[in-house]
């Protein structure tokens, strides 16, 4: 939970309108690190004390759930929040953009005139420059809602590991030596 904590912080203190992919490799790797703990450390889990004839039907569970059923789940909940939260921060950053905001009436005025040198009318010149407007805010809604998003995950995150840490995963370990004799040498 640690590895995920340092990758939702990465992110939520990275994310921003100038990054970039290459600033994605590391916080990815912490992620991966985490991913093959939690999966390793969830398996061993699971099938300790384990009776060996309901190893086969515990394994096509443990697959099922958590390599086809979790991730369709949290893929589906995820883009619904993401898009849920970016139409609210569309509406939010939408109301305050009027003609009597400057940076709203300047960034308007600026890509009407360059649309008007461009060789465009009056009405389409107009409509550009609404949709390039609508553009930046659309951005700026995307990259609130993940903020929001990740400083949720971020928290939740930190709770876990913290609970993580207090909760024995697992018993000591032993493994019987089973001595076959010499042709197993």
């Amino acid at each position: 939970m640690a590895c995920f904590a340092v990758f939702f912080g990465m992110l939520y203190f990275t994310i921003s309108p100038d990054s970039t992919y290459e600033m994605l490799f590391l916080p990815l790797f912490f992620r991966g690190l985490g991913m093959m703990v939690l999966l390793i450390a969830f398996g061993l889990f699971v099938v300790e004390d384990l009776k060996p004839k309901l190893l086969i039907s515990n394994a096509f569970f443990l697959i099922a759930f958590r390599s086809v059923l979790a991730p369709v789940v949290a893929s589906a909940f995820y883009s619904n929040m993401l898009y849920r939260l970016q139409q609210h921060y569309i509406v939010q950053l939408s109301e305050s953009m009027t003609a009597v905001d400057p940076l709203a009436a300047a960034r308007y005025s600026s890509a009407l005139g360059s649309n008007l040198a461009g060789g465009h009318g009056i009405d389409e010149a107009m409509s550009l420059a609404t949709n390039s407007l609508y553009t930046v805010v659309q951005q700026q809604s995307m990259l609130l809602a993940l903020k929001h998003m990740l400083g949720w995950l971020l928290v939740v995150t930190l709770v876990l590991a913290v609970i993580s840490r207090f909760v024995p995963f697992h018993k000591t370990i032993r493994v019987p030596v089973v001595r076959m004799g010499e042709d197993m040498v």
